[in-house]
Protein backbone atom coordinates (compact mmCIF):
# COMPACT_ATOMS: atom_id res chain seq x y z
CA UNK A 1 0.00 0.00 0.00
CA UNK A 2 2.80 2.37 0.96
CA UNK A 3 3.93 2.18 -2.66
CA UNK A 4 0.94 2.63 -3.87
CA UNK A 5 0.70 6.15 -2.31
CA UNK A 6 4.53 6.65 -3.70
CA UNK A 7 2.66 6.27 -7.37
CA UNK A 8 -0.11 8.06 -6.51
CA UNK A 9 1.86 11.04 -6.02
CA UNK A 10 3.82 10.74 -9.10
CA UNK A 11 0.50 10.71 -11.09
CA UNK A 12 -0.63 13.79 -8.60
CA UNK A 13 2.71 15.46 -9.28
CA UNK A 14 2.74 14.96 -13.62
CA UNK A 15 5.52 12.67 -12.92
CA UNK A 16 4.19 10.14 -14.96
CA UNK A 17 1.89 9.40 -18.57
CA UNK A 18 -1.55 8.39 -18.25
CA UNK A 19 -0.69 6.04 -20.14
CA UNK A 20 2.02 4.49 -18.06
CA UNK A 21 0.18 5.27 -14.63
CA UNK A 22 -3.16 6.58 -13.74
CA UNK A 23 -5.20 6.42 -10.32
CA UNK A 24 -7.53 3.65 -12.50
CA UNK A 25 -4.50 1.47 -12.07
CA UNK A 26 -3.72 2.45 -8.27
CA UNK A 27 -7.09 0.97 -7.49
CA UNK A 28 -7.04 -2.23 -9.63
CA UNK A 29 -3.93 -3.09 -7.85
CA UNK A 30 -4.48 -2.15 -4.81
CA UNK A 31 -7.50 -4.56 -4.96
CA UNK A 32 -5.80 -7.37 -6.57
CA UNK A 33 -2.56 -6.99 -3.22
CA UNK A 34 -5.74 -7.29 -1.20
CA UNK A 35 -6.82 -10.28 -2.51
CA UNK A 36 -3.41 -12.16 -2.57
CA UNK A 37 -0.11 -10.39 -3.35
CA UNK A 38 0.96 -13.11 -6.06
CA UNK A 39 -1.50 -11.41 -8.19
CA UNK A 40 0.52 -8.86 -7.78
CA UNK A 41 3.96 -10.93 -7.95
CA UNK A 42 3.40 -14.65 -8.64
CA UNK A 43 6.95 -15.58 -7.17
CA UNK A 44 5.64 -14.33 -3.67
CA UNK A 45 5.11 -16.66 -1.22
CA UNK A 46 1.90 -18.00 -0.14
CA UNK A 47 0.68 -16.50 2.95
CA UNK A 48 -0.69 -18.40 5.70
CA UNK A 49 -2.83 -15.86 7.05
CA UNK A 50 -4.46 -14.87 3.68
CA UNK A 51 -7.82 -14.52 3.19
CA UNK A 52 -7.51 -16.94 0.34
CA UNK A 53 -6.15 -19.38 2.38
CA UNK A 54 -8.94 -18.20 5.53
CA UNK A 55 -11.35 -19.05 2.34
CA UNK A 56 -9.94 -22.63 1.85
CA UNK A 57 -10.67 -23.89 5.11
CA UNK A 58 -14.33 -22.38 5.61
CA UNK A 59 -15.33 -24.32 2.05
CA UNK A 60 -13.53 -27.62 2.83
CA UNK A 61 -15.34 -27.62 6.86
CA UNK A 62 -18.60 -26.70 4.83
CA UNK A 63 -17.88 -29.61 1.99
CA UNK A 64 -17.02 -31.93 4.58
CA UNK A 65 -19.93 -31.17 7.24
CA UNK A 66 -22.39 -31.71 4.22
CA UNK A 67 -20.88 -34.95 2.28
CA UNK A 68 -23.81 -36.86 3.46
CA UNK A 69 -26.75 -34.38 2.19
CA UNK A 70 -24.31 -33.57 -0.95
CA UNK A 71 -24.61 -29.29 0.41
CA UNK A 72 -23.06 -27.07 -2.40
CA UNK A 73 -20.97 -24.01 -2.02
CA UNK A 74 -20.33 -20.80 -4.71
CA UNK A 75 -17.30 -18.97 -4.37
CA UNK A 76 -17.26 -15.37 -5.66
CA UNK A 77 -14.41 -13.27 -6.92
CA UNK A 78 -14.07 -10.86 -10.22
CA UNK A 79 -10.15 -10.84 -10.06
CA UNK A 80 -7.34 -13.57 -10.63
CA UNK A 81 -10.16 -15.79 -12.71
CA UNK A 82 -8.78 -18.82 -14.64
CA UNK A 83 -7.65 -16.73 -17.66
CA UNK A 84 -4.29 -15.18 -15.45
CA UNK A 85 -1.97 -16.97 -17.06
CA UNK A 86 0.69 -16.44 -14.21
CA UNK A 87 -1.22 -16.88 -11.23
CA UNK A 88 -5.23 -17.43 -10.87
CA UNK A 89 -6.82 -17.64 -6.67
CA UNK A 90 -9.11 -20.19 -8.93
CA UNK A 91 -6.39 -22.61 -9.61
CA UNK A 92 -4.54 -22.22 -6.19
CA UNK A 93 -7.90 -22.44 -4.44
CA UNK A 94 -8.77 -25.71 -6.53
CA UNK A 95 -5.29 -27.50 -5.94
CA UNK A 96 -5.59 -26.85 -2.07
CA UNK A 97 -8.89 -28.33 -1.77
CA UNK A 98 -7.80 -31.39 -4.26
CA UNK A 99 -4.90 -31.95 -1.97
CA UNK A 100 -7.09 -31.93 1.05
CA UNK A 101 -9.68 -34.79 -0.55
CA UNK A 102 -11.74 -33.15 -2.68
CA UNK A 103 -12.47 -34.94 -5.91
CA UNK A 104 -12.09 -33.06 -9.07
CA UNK A 105 -15.09 -33.81 -10.25
CA UNK A 106 -16.97 -31.61 -7.20
CA UNK A 107 -14.85 -28.73 -8.42
CA UNK A 108 -15.90 -26.48 -11.39
CA UNK A 109 -14.75 -23.15 -12.70
CA UNK A 110 -18.24 -20.93 -14.10
CA UNK A 111 -15.38 -19.92 -16.63
CA UNK A 112 -15.45 -22.95 -18.24
CA UNK A 113 -19.14 -23.31 -19.42
CA UNK A 114 -19.75 -21.16 -22.55
CA UNK A 115 -22.25 -22.25 -24.01
CA UNK A 116 -26.36 -22.08 -22.73
CA UNK A 117 -26.80 -25.67 -22.87
CA UNK A 118 -23.43 -25.96 -20.77
CA UNK A 119 -24.51 -23.31 -18.71
CA UNK A 120 -27.59 -25.41 -18.26
CA UNK A 121 -26.41 -28.41 -17.71
CA UNK A 122 -23.58 -26.71 -14.81
CA UNK A 123 -26.73 -25.32 -12.84
CA UNK A 124 -27.99 -29.05 -12.79
CA UNK A 125 -25.18 -30.67 -11.90
CA UNK A 126 -24.99 -28.14 -8.83
CA UNK A 127 -28.66 -27.91 -7.89
CA UNK A 128 -28.37 -32.27 -7.67
CA UNK A 129 -25.29 -32.04 -5.61
CA UNK A 130 -23.32 -33.60 -8.12
CA UNK A 131 -21.04 -30.30 -8.14
CA UNK A 132 -20.47 -29.42 -4.61
CA UNK A 133 -17.91 -26.37 -5.30
CA UNK A 134 -18.39 -24.02 -8.01
CA UNK A 135 -16.09 -20.99 -8.61
CA UNK A 136 -16.87 -17.78 -10.83
CA UNK A 137 -17.67 -13.91 -11.03
CA UNK A 138 -20.77 -12.09 -10.50
CA UNK A 139 -20.87 -12.07 -14.35
CA UNK A 140 -21.06 -15.10 -14.81
CA UNK A 141 -22.92 -16.61 -11.14
CA UNK A 142 -24.89 -13.84 -10.76
CA UNK A 143 -28.37 -12.80 -12.63
CA UNK A 144 -30.18 -15.73 -13.47
CA UNK A 145 -27.76 -18.93 -11.92
CA UNK A 146 -30.43 -21.33 -10.11
CA UNK A 147 -28.37 -23.25 -8.07
CA UNK A 148 -30.30 -22.67 -4.31
CA UNK A 149 -31.53 -26.35 -4.11
CA UNK A 150 -28.34 -27.45 -1.86
CA UNK A 151 -26.28 -24.23 -1.09
CA UNK A 152 -25.08 -24.52 2.40
CA UNK A 153 -22.67 -21.41 1.96
CA UNK A 154 -21.48 -18.43 -0.21
CA UNK A 155 -17.83 -17.36 0.10
CA UNK A 156 -16.88 -13.62 -1.27
CA UNK A 157 -13.51 -13.27 -1.37
CA UNK A 158 -13.57 -10.07 -2.96
CA UNK A 159 -15.86 -6.96 -3.72
CA UNK A 160 -17.63 -5.65 -6.47
CA UNK A 161 -18.02 -1.99 -7.42
CA UNK A 162 -21.86 -2.26 -7.36
CA UNK A 163 -24.67 -2.71 -4.14
CA UNK A 164 -26.79 -4.63 -6.79
CA UNK A 165 -23.65 -7.08 -7.40
CA UNK A 166 -23.67 -8.33 -3.93
CA UNK A 167 -27.34 -8.26 -4.19
CA UNK A 168 -27.32 -10.71 -7.21
CA UNK A 169 -24.35 -12.57 -5.52
CA UNK A 170 -26.67 -13.02 -2.04
CA UNK A 171 -29.63 -13.80 -3.78
CA UNK A 172 -28.29 -17.26 -4.87
CA UNK A 173 -28.50 -18.71 -2.35
CA UNK A 174 -31.04 -16.11 -0.22
CA UNK A 175 -34.11 -17.74 -2.55
CA UNK A 176 -36.79 -19.34 -2.69
CA UNK A 177 -36.12 -23.50 -3.02
CA UNK A 178 -32.96 -23.79 -1.14
CA UNK A 179 -33.98 -26.82 1.48
CA UNK A 180 -31.94 -25.47 3.96
CA UNK A 181 -33.28 -23.46 7.06
CA UNK A 182 -29.69 -21.98 7.91
CA UNK A 183 -26.83 -20.68 5.64
CA UNK A 184 -23.70 -18.84 5.63
CA UNK A 185 -22.61 -15.98 3.79
CA UNK A 186 -18.72 -15.31 4.21
CA UNK A 187 -17.49 -12.07 2.86
CA UNK A 188 -13.60 -12.07 3.91
CA UNK A 189 -11.53 -8.26 4.09
CA UNK A 190 -7.77 -7.85 4.46
CA UNK A 191 -7.23 -5.76 7.26
CA UNK A 192 -4.96 -2.54 6.26
CA UNK A 193 -5.85 -2.41 2.70
CA UNK A 194 -8.46 -1.63 0.00
CA UNK A 195 -11.06 -4.12 0.85
CA UNK A 196 -11.81 -1.54 3.63
CA UNK A 197 -12.56 1.07 0.84
CA UNK A 198 -14.37 -0.99 -1.42
CA UNK A 199 -17.06 -1.97 1.15
CA UNK A 200 -16.82 1.54 2.52
CA UNK A 201 -17.72 2.31 -0.69
CA UNK A 202 -20.63 -0.11 -1.27
CA UNK A 203 -22.10 1.20 1.77
CA UNK A 204 -22.29 4.98 0.78
CA UNK A 205 -23.72 3.77 -2.84
CA UNK A 206 -26.06 2.00 -1.30
CA UNK A 207 -27.74 4.30 1.24
CA UNK A 208 -27.58 6.55 -1.57
CA UNK A 209 -29.72 4.36 -3.49
CA UNK A 210 -32.20 3.55 -0.77
CA UNK A 211 -33.19 7.08 -0.06
CA UNK A 212 -33.92 7.38 -3.52
CA UNK A 213 -35.83 4.76 -3.40
CA UNK A 214 -37.62 5.77 -0.08
CA UNK A 215 -38.63 8.93 -1.58
CA UNK A 216 -36.25 10.76 0.60
CA UNK A 217 -36.71 14.46 -1.25
CA UNK A 218 -33.80 15.68 0.75
CA UNK A 219 -31.40 13.73 -1.09
CA UNK A 220 -29.93 16.26 -4.63
CA UNK A 221 -27.23 13.67 -5.92
CA UNK A 222 -26.06 10.37 -6.16
CA UNK A 223 -22.88 8.55 -6.57
CA UNK A 224 -21.99 7.48 -10.03
CA UNK A 225 -22.20 3.38 -9.54
CA UNK A 226 -20.83 2.23 -12.69
CA UNK A 227 -17.17 3.12 -12.19
CA UNK A 228 -14.73 4.01 -9.20
CA UNK A 229 -11.30 4.99 -8.86
CA UNK A 230 -9.45 6.30 -5.94
CA UNK A 231 -8.07 9.91 -5.04
CA UNK A 232 -4.83 10.94 -3.64
CA UNK A 233 -5.97 11.27 -0.34
CA UNK A 234 -7.94 8.29 -0.09
CA UNK A 235 -5.34 6.46 -0.47
CA UNK A 236 -3.10 8.02 1.86
CA UNK A 237 -6.14 7.35 4.59
CA UNK A 238 -5.78 3.48 3.72
CA UNK A 239 -2.08 3.15 3.88
CA UNK A 240 -2.65 5.23 7.35
CA UNK A 241 -4.62 2.30 8.70
CA UNK A 242 -6.50 4.74 10.80
CA UNK A 243 -10.35 4.79 10.42
CA UNK A 244 -10.99 8.12 11.23
CA UNK A 245 -8.12 9.29 8.85
CA UNK A 246 -10.23 7.42 6.21
CA UNK A 247 -13.50 8.85 7.40
CA UNK A 248 -11.77 12.50 7.32
CA UNK A 249 -10.36 12.18 3.63
CA UNK A 250 -14.01 11.04 2.82
CA UNK A 251 -15.88 13.62 4.32
CA UNK A 252 -12.76 16.54 2.40
CA UNK A 253 -13.83 14.49 -0.84
CA UNK A 254 -17.92 15.01 -0.32
CA UNK A 255 -16.88 19.01 0.76
CA UNK A 256 -15.23 19.05 -2.41
CA UNK A 257 -17.92 17.99 -4.38
CA UNK A 258 -20.23 20.19 -2.87
CA UNK A 259 -18.51 23.37 -3.58
CA UNK A 260 -18.30 22.56 -6.65
CA UNK A 261 -22.75 22.15 -7.09
CA UNK A 262 -22.62 25.14 -4.91
CA UNK A 263 -20.66 27.21 -7.94
CA UNK A 264 -22.69 25.46 -10.43
CA UNK A 265 -25.65 26.66 -8.62
CA UNK A 266 -24.37 30.20 -8.04
CA UNK A 267 -23.92 30.47 -12.11
CA UNK A 268 -27.34 28.97 -12.39
CA UNK A 269 -28.77 31.77 -10.74
CA UNK A 270 -26.38 34.45 -12.78
CA UNK A 271 -27.96 33.05 -16.11
CA UNK A 272 -31.18 32.99 -14.59
CA UNK A 273 -31.13 36.56 -13.31
CA UNK A 274 -29.63 37.67 -16.76
CA UNK A 275 -32.43 35.99 -18.70
CA UNK A 276 -35.04 37.49 -16.67
CA UNK A 277 -33.92 40.53 -16.93
CA UNK A 278 -33.87 40.31 -21.23
CA UNK A 279 -36.82 38.90 -20.59
CA UNK A 280 -38.43 42.03 -18.62
CA UNK A 281 -36.72 44.35 -21.32
CA UNK A 282 -38.79 41.87 -23.87
CA UNK A 283 -41.80 42.09 -22.09
CA UNK A 284 -42.10 46.06 -21.93
CA UNK A 285 -40.91 45.85 -25.91
CA UNK A 286 -44.33 43.57 -26.50
CA UNK A 287 -46.15 45.51 -24.65
CA UNK A 288 -45.86 48.59 -26.45
CA UNK A 289 -45.70 46.45 -29.97
CA UNK A 290 -49.25 45.31 -28.65
CA UNK A 291 -50.43 49.47 -27.47
CA UNK A 292 -49.22 50.33 -31.86
CA UNK A 293 -50.67 47.27 -33.26
CA UNK A 294 -53.83 48.01 -31.37
CA UNK A 295 -53.98 51.62 -33.16
CA UNK A 296 -52.96 50.70 -36.47
CA UNK A 297 -55.72 48.18 -36.50
CA UNK A 298 -58.54 50.73 -35.15
CA UNK A 299 -57.43 52.28 -38.29
CA UNK A 300 -57.19 49.89 -41.06
CA UNK A 301 -60.68 49.85 -41.25
CA UNK A 302 -60.20 52.72 -44.37
CA UNK A 303 -57.54 51.05 -45.69
CA UNK A 304 -57.63 50.72 -49.17
CA UNK A 305 -60.41 53.00 -49.75
CA UNK A 306 -58.23 55.95 -51.24
CA UNK A 307 -54.52 56.97 -51.82
CA UNK A 308 -52.39 59.75 -51.62
CA UNK A 309 -49.48 59.34 -53.84
CA UNK A 310 -47.40 62.66 -54.47
CA UNK A 311 -50.12 64.53 -52.14
CA UNK A 312 -52.59 64.30 -54.99
CA UNK A 313 -56.11 61.82 -54.17
CA UNK A 314 -56.29 58.37 -55.94
CA UNK A 315 -59.62 56.09 -55.75
CA UNK A 316 -58.23 52.52 -56.09
CA UNK A 317 -57.83 51.88 -59.82
CA UNK A 318 -55.30 51.39 -62.79
CA UNK A 319 -54.45 54.57 -62.91
CA UNK A 320 -53.14 54.98 -59.18
CA UNK A 321 -51.84 51.47 -60.09
CA UNK A 322 -49.38 52.95 -62.77
CA UNK A 323 -48.16 55.84 -61.09
CA UNK A 324 -46.93 53.79 -58.41
CA UNK A 325 -44.92 51.60 -61.03
CA UNK A 326 -43.84 54.72 -62.45
CA UNK A 327 -42.26 55.60 -58.39
CA UNK A 328 -40.62 52.66 -58.23
CA UNK A 329 -38.75 53.01 -61.63
CA UNK A 330 -37.68 56.36 -60.14
CA UNK A 331 -36.84 55.68 -57.14
CA UNK A 332 -34.95 52.11 -58.84
CA UNK A 333 -32.45 54.78 -60.92
CA UNK A 334 -31.89 56.77 -58.36
CA UNK A 335 -30.79 54.10 -56.40
CA UNK A 336 -28.49 53.00 -59.23
CA UNK A 337 -26.46 56.63 -59.05
CA UNK A 338 -25.61 55.80 -55.20
CA UNK A 339 -22.59 53.95 -54.20
CA UNK A 340 -22.47 50.13 -53.35
CA UNK A 341 -23.51 49.29 -49.88
CA UNK A 342 -25.77 52.49 -49.46
CA UNK A 343 -29.27 52.43 -47.88
CA UNK A 344 -31.98 53.95 -49.40
CA UNK A 345 -36.40 54.33 -48.09
CA UNK A 346 -38.78 55.68 -50.33
CA UNK A 347 -42.25 56.59 -49.79
CA UNK A 348 -44.50 55.21 -52.49
CA UNK A 349 -48.42 55.70 -51.39
CA UNK A 350 -50.27 56.46 -48.37
CA UNK A 351 -53.71 55.08 -47.33
CA UNK A 352 -55.77 55.86 -44.03
CA UNK A 353 -52.21 56.73 -42.29
CA UNK A 354 -50.54 53.69 -43.68
CA UNK A 355 -47.34 54.54 -45.77
CA UNK A 356 -46.14 52.37 -48.68
CA UNK A 357 -42.26 51.90 -48.69
CA UNK A 358 -39.69 50.71 -50.92
CA UNK A 359 -35.98 49.73 -49.10
CA UNK A 360 -33.37 50.08 -51.46
CA UNK A 361 -30.10 48.31 -50.51
CA UNK A 362 -27.36 49.45 -52.89
CA UNK A 363 -28.85 49.55 -56.00
CA UNK A 364 -31.06 46.62 -55.76
CA UNK A 365 -34.80 46.82 -53.80
CA UNK A 366 -34.30 44.64 -51.05
CA UNK A 367 -38.35 44.58 -49.44
CA UNK A 368 -41.69 46.61 -49.60
CA UNK A 369 -43.25 47.46 -46.23
CA UNK A 370 -46.00 49.31 -44.61
CA UNK A 371 -45.67 51.59 -41.76
CA UNK A 372 -49.05 52.18 -39.50
CA UNK A 373 -50.25 55.27 -38.12
CA UNK A 374 -48.61 54.52 -34.71
CA UNK A 375 -45.30 53.79 -36.58
CA UNK A 376 -45.15 50.01 -35.70
CA UNK A 377 -43.35 48.78 -39.34
CA UNK A 378 -45.01 45.63 -41.53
Amino acid sequence: VASLVKRAEDIRNGLVEPNEDNMLCVTGDGRKAALDMRCIDPVLPDYKGGKVNACVENVFRHWEDGEGQKLTQLVFCDLSTPANTTFSVYRDMRDKLLARGVPADEIAFAQSYGTDLQKADLHRKVRVGKIRILFGSTELMGFGTNVQDLLIAEHHLDAPWRPRDVEQRDGRIERQGNRNDEIWIYRYVTEGSFDAYMWQTLETKAKFIAQVMDGNSDVRSVEDVTSQALSYAEIKAIASGNPLVIEKAGIDAEVAKLSQIRRAFEDGQLQLRQRLRYRREDLASVEQSIVMLEQDVAASAELGQSFLVDGMKFVPGEEVGKLLMQKMAEARIGSMKRGIGETSVVDLAESAGFTLKIEFYGRESTKKFIVGPSGYKV
